[in-house]
């Protein structure tokens, strides 16, 4: 095991113990772990030789200043927060990727003809929030204001915890790099599914990143006593939220060749056993290659949400969180990746992403692209996650290739 493989590895496992909860791996956007997280990235960057700073939303920022003042932007990026009961490198890997190749040009003195940036996204999950690419829309100018008023499980509004960051949101986009001095961005990321173990190869190109929504769903109906109340006369939330739910999984499975359907977060209200649940919130996540397509199915379960609510006597609210659409990767930056590839790779395939990534909010200002890692039976979101290190060490070698090759490339450019 080569040196950076070892200390990529370390500080995987260093990060992968920051958790707040003792029994597994849960590092949720904005909690104690996720700042005491912060902290360590900004001295392995510092470490590394990069200049270094946070923002407002939590963002971790490390760069390698080009001479040249008028130099574009070319980013490494992914996120340090986690689902709940989660595995250890899916985002933090291709942090650390981005800071070791950063250390080995620093080490280097090489002069690069762009300003190199890593950066940890401070929330791409979604979890606390329920608003994914938190991070990563602020860097993109895509951050929405009326985010701020989204609030946890807790009543804990998004913009009381940013204050906590001391910044000021009338700066909220004093960072963001314009549009046409981008050079692009580059996201070396586990698969999260079983394509390249089937494979047997340790990484592909991405060719894009499919279109998602995701929508808040509230049942309002009536609670009552579970022993007095008939049957017939109830306006039961819950009933109403499942009938729905099972809906969702249906149609899911009626088009599994192009969309996949998940209700994972449920809420019920008040949730004890001998009180028919008056108030029940669901989210709802909708994912596509096909733009359209993704458009007629979110207004076919709309419709069908307000069909079950009229019949059941139901209050429906429904509030769509985020609208993305699929993401192309750059053309040319696929062609130097996969030139990268094929020094120190098997084969060279190239597959699409189910999963979202902080690609999908950089896509709007910048060129992307991606590097998917091999993990072991394409198990993710789970401890179980795991990357081997040789194919770590061979992702190291090719994003390292692939950004020395386009410093040479835009040297005389």
């Amino acid at each position: 095991m080569n040196k950076e493989t070892s200390r990529i590895l370390k500080r995987i496992d260093a990060l992968g113990e920051i958790s707040d909860d003792k029994q597994c791996l849960s590092r949720f956007y904005g909690t104690k772990s996720h700042k005491k997280a912060r902290k360590k990235l900004l001295k392995w960057m510092a470490k590394a030789g990069m200049q270094t700073s946070t923002d407002i939303v939590g963002n971790v920022k490390g760069v390698l200043k080009s001479s040249n003042p008028n130099a574009k932007h070319f980013m490494i990026g992914s996120h340090y927060d986690s689902v709940f009961n989660a595995g250890k490198y899916d985002g933090p890997l291709g942090i650390i990727l981005g800071i070791e190749i950063a250390h080995a040009f620093s080490k280097q003195n090489t002069e690069l003809p762009f300003h190199l940036h890593v950066c940890a996204f401070a929330d791409e999950e979604g979890c606390r929030f329920n608003i994914a690419y938190l991070g990563s829309s602020l860097i993109a100018g895509n951050f929405n204001k009326n985010w701020l008023k989204k609030e946890d499980d807790y009543g804990y509004s998004l913009s009381r915890l940013m204050k906590k960051n001391k910044g000021d949101f009338k700066d909220i986009n004093k960072n963001i790099i314009p549009p046409e001095s981008w050079l692009g961005y580059f996201e070396p990321h586990i698969e999260q599914g079983p394509v390249l173990c089937d494979e047997n190869t340790a990484v592909c190109l991405v060719s894009g990143i499919a279109a998602q929504n995701r929508v808040n769903i509230t049942w309002k109906g009536i609670s009552g006593h579970a022993g007095t109340y008939p049957m017939d006369l109830r306006n039961d939330a819950l009933c109403a939220a499942s009938e729905f739910i099972l809906g969702v999984e249906n149609l899911g499975k009626q088009n599994k060749e192009k969309l996949v359907t998940t209700v994972g977060k449920i809420k019920s209200e008040p949730n004890v056993s001998n009180v028919i649940p008056g108030l029940v919130s669901h989210s709802l996540d909708l994912r596509s290659p096909n733009n359209k397509f993704l458009e007629n199915i979110t207004k076919t379960l709309y419709y069908k949400a307000l069909k079950i609510a009229e019949e059941r006597h139901i209050e429906l609210q429904w509030e769509i969180m985020q609208s993305n659409p699929s993401v192309t990767c750059n053309n040319q930056l696929k062609e130097a990746l996969a030139t990268s590839i094929k020094k120190y790779n098997k084969k060279l395939i190239e597959i699409p992403s189910g999963a979202g990534h902080d690609a999908v909010m950089l896509s709007n200002v910048a060129p992307v692209s991606m590097l998917f890692i091999r993990c072991k039976e394409g198990i993710s979101h789970n401890p179980e996650e795991y990357v081997s290190p040789e194919d770590i060490e061979t992702s190291f070698k090719v994003s390292f290739d692939f950004i020395n090759e386009l410093a040479k490339k835009n040297e005389y450019e």
